[in-house]
């Protein structure tokens, strides 16, 4: 099968010839742009650095618009390491990657006679690429994505399937990771600017507390200091390969190379089938003081996401003990992260007040082998008894304030109101035509996201670039016409934000949403999805839909989040346009277009209304918390405008 494609210089591309899944094609030829070619829609996979991919991009006729939804260019960046630096110049989701079940790739494997193995969160055969024999090539059990940190192949099912079966044909189609080639070029660029670690190290004033650690597990760790400025680096690995490091400052604060997209842990393998995961290294050093059965592991991107490429490292260990901070983010981070390392074999640090971080455990004279020796199972099955809850109880009672959620800082209202933000909840945000739900949304979300809450926007209404300059003004509270010359700078604190957003823009089919979604919690361990609006997916007819009214298709849409969001200890937020209403009249929560089920399945509704006075003719704008299932509290927060930072903030004084 050929796809040609005509650009405005007229030369002509081919594809290769293969449909992997519905329209995925494989174009082995860098193009940029396109004013002539044929109506079609195509996904393009990248597979090295001069090959680029785009998703759902429609081409149409020289005199028709194309539409792009997502561009990714794959051009090297100089490796002058810094901290903004990211092989991948967008946080746009690729709607197109979809999760193959497990039982097709076992079926693909034993069909083609492959021996595997199947541990906790991967299969791993031998990989067909290295010429040694012995490295492994690990396939995610949820995902299908593979990788080899032998050779550094790594890519979604699809590929490795195509590769499979023709390896001379599609051996040079497949990529070789980018983010571990670039952190590896990173390390390489500081290294020799750097010295072995050597006693001079415990005389730097933040490496105090770690008096009694013992050298030769640094240099284990092939660690290097820079003396001058008294700062740590720990190289993070990935099986034998450096794939990044990490910086410790005299501070004590840190700092990843290649940011947010790091690949490796650090790890001090001992030979033990029990690890305890840490987030960072102030823990990891903390516990290498103690004489300890296990191995210790030190995440690379701390609580802000668990990539799946790092799983096949935690493959070998039986029990893994995941302690982090004692507040409710971390708790939701360490549930989460179960999920992806298996939760039969993860327990847990349970978040006390006299059970904190390694560290400060440490700090306060806690005792570190107890703590880890009473780590708890993650329970997850169907039935549970009070006795299983009972420690769940008792926790939420001494941390109430704890386990109530993120605080808002810009809405301390909603704070005394709601109590906080939790994980697992689905809120509905209705109000009419124009009251600016959508930029309340923005800066709501944008507080959470300040505040280390991972957020996926899905904005089928406004585009994503409009959204990201409407936070990106609201973070900073000041109107980017006007400061264009600060645009970069903050541009690049924007951009550390764990914010992401599909690629989505009008009528969606909610599979397809819900499939992204799935994805993007799964691979970047997102604790909160918004969608704005839910009416963008209600027209589109499907096998399901087509013969069933609107009403229906919502019911079915709020029954689907709300299981996501339990199942997936997820806060999800729909924004919904109400029903119309006598103008004069308030919103309520049977307010809320379509069904009851909206209004009886949400765990929070929040209401903007209008309340114009007569006696003034100014029209007054309150956010109402209609429905608040958590604490049951009910209340309004006024809602005051500034035009310039487009932002709702509570004033000060």
């Amino acid at each position: 099968m050929n796809c040609y494609i005509y650009s405005s210089e007229y030369f002509k591309l081919e594809c290769d010839g293969l449909v992997v899944r519905k329209t995925f094609f494989y174009i082995g030829m860098f193009f940029r742009s396109f004013k002539q070619c044929l109506r079609y829609n195509i996904n393009i996979y990248a597979f090295s650095k001069r090959r680029f991919y785009l998703t759902n991009i429609l081409f149409e006729n020289a005199d028709k618009k194309y539409n792009e939804h997502q561009y990714g260019n794959f051009k090297r960046k100089n490796i002058g390491v810094s901290k903004n630096d990211s092989v991948f110049e967008s946080n746009n989701l690729d709607n197109s990657i979809a999760f193959v079940p497990i039982s097709s790739i076992k079926q693909y494997l034993l069909r083609n006679g492959m021996l595997f193995t199947e541990g906790h969160s991967c299969i791993s055969i031998k990989c067909p690429i290295c010429e040694n024999g012995e490295s492994h090539m690990y396939i995610n059990k949820v995902s299908g994505f593979f990788i080899c940190s032998n050779c550094q192949k790594s890519g979604p099912w699809n590929l490795l399937e195509l590769f499979l079966s023709n390896p001379k044909h599609y051996l040079a189609e497949l990529p070789l990771d980018q983010t571990m080639d670039y952190g590896k070029r990173c390390w390489e660029s500081v290294k020799d600017n750097l010295q072995p670690v050597n006693e001079a190290v415990f005389n730097f004033p933040h490496f105090k507390d770690w008096k009694r650690l013992l050298l030769e597990y640094l240099q284990k760790l092939n660690v290097r200091i820079y003396p001058e400025e008294k700062t740590v680096y720990f190289p993070l690995t990935h099986g034998r390969n450096v794939v990044g490091f990490k910086k410790l400052n005299c501070d004590l604060t840190e700092e990843t190379f290649p940011d947010k997209s790091a690949k490796g842990i650090i790890q001090l393998k001992r030979d033990y089938d029990t690890a305890v995961i840490v987030a960072n290294i102030k823990d990891f050093l903390t516990l290498l003081t103690y004489p300890l059965e296990s191995d210790v592991i030190c995440l690379p991107n701390g609580q802000q996401s668990l990539p799946q490429d790092i799983l096949p490292l935690f493959e070998t260990y039986q029990k893994l003990i995941l302690w982090f901070d004692n507040d409710v983010v971390s708790w939701g981070n360490v549930k989460m992260f179960a999920k992806k390392l298996s939760e039969s074999r993860c327990h847990f640090i349970r978040p006390l007040d006299n059970q904190p971080a390694a560290y400060e455990s440490m700090m306060f004279g806690y005792d570190i082998a107890s703590i880890i020796e009473n780590a708890q199972r993650i329970s997850h099955s169907s039935i549970v008894t009070f006795a299983t809850l009972r420690e769940d109880v008792l926790a939420e009672i001494c941390n109430a304030d704890k386990v109530s959620g993120v605080k808002w800082e810009r809405f301390p209202v909603l704070n005394s109101i709601l109590k906080g933000h939790r994980r697992g909840e689905l809120t509905i945000l209705t109000g009419p035509t124009g009251s600016g739900k959508t930029t309340l949304m923005s800066e709501y979300s944008l507080d959470l996201a300040m505040n280390k809450v991972t957020t996926l926007w899905g904005s089928f209404e406004i585009r994503n670039q409009r959204l990201a300059k409407t936070m990106l003004t609201q973070m900073f509270l000041e109107p980017l016409e006007k400061n264009i010359n600060k645009f970069n700078e903050w541009a690049d604190k924007f951009e550390r934000l764990p914010v992401y957003f599909m690629t989505f823009h009008g009528q969606q089919p909610l599979d397809v949403v819900m499939e992204a979604v799935e994805h993007a919690t799964y691979v970047h361990d997102v604790a909160h999805v918004i969608i704005d609006n839910v009416q963008f997916m209600l027209g589109m007819s499907s096998s399901e839909s087509g013969f069933l009214d609107r009403f229906y298709r919502q019911d079915a849409l709020i029954a689907r989040f709300r299981n996501f969001a339990t199942t997936h200890n997820c806060h999800v937020t729909l924004v919904i346009h109400p029903r119309k209403e006598r103008e004069a009249e308030e919103l309520t929560a049977n307010s809320i277009f379509g069904g009851a089920k909206a209004a009886q399945e949400a765990d929070n509704i929040l209401i903007i209304q209008h309340r114009k006075s007569h006696t003034t003719l100014r029209i007054k704008k309150f956010l109402q918390v209609a429905k608040n299932r958590f604490s049951g509290d009910l209340g309004i927060m006024p809602l005051e405008f500034d035009k310039e930072s487009l932002s709702f903030r509570s004033k000060k004084g």
